[in-house]
């Protein structure tokens, strides 16, 4: 739990700390391939905050030696480690091309 209050207190910190107590709910985008999963940051930036958090699931799109482009299969996340291949050939020689990446895209203030 430690690693998605980090990630939430950035979030958190992408707002200006005079202008936070304004904030009535932001929108996170969240990458199937994020270290932490959306419900985890959602859940997080709650807790400290008090705002409602809208999250908007970003799929994932990879690149393999094989020539697949398209959604990881992901097989397996615990914690913030995420095991995932190619799910053409099964190969986990896969470059991410989409879906690792948090941002705040909104602010909704009172």
């Amino acid at each position: 739990m430690h690693h998605e209050i980090t990630a939430a207190r950035k979030i958190i910190e992408e707002i200006p700390e005079k202008d936070r107590g304004q904030v009535e709910s932001i929108e996170i985008e969240v990458g199937e391939l994020a270290e932490f999963t959306a419900e985890e940051l959602k859940q997080s930036i709650e807790d400290l905050t008090g705002w409602k958090v809208e999250v908007k699931k970003v799929i994932s799109e990879i690149q393999c030696s094989c020539g697949f482009i398209g959604q990881a299969n992901i097989l397996n996340r615990q914690g913030h480690i995420l095991i995932y291949n190619c799910p053409k050939c099964k190969s986990f020689a896969v470059r991410p091309l989409v879906g690792q990446d948090i941002k705040l895209k909104r602010v909704v203030s009172y």
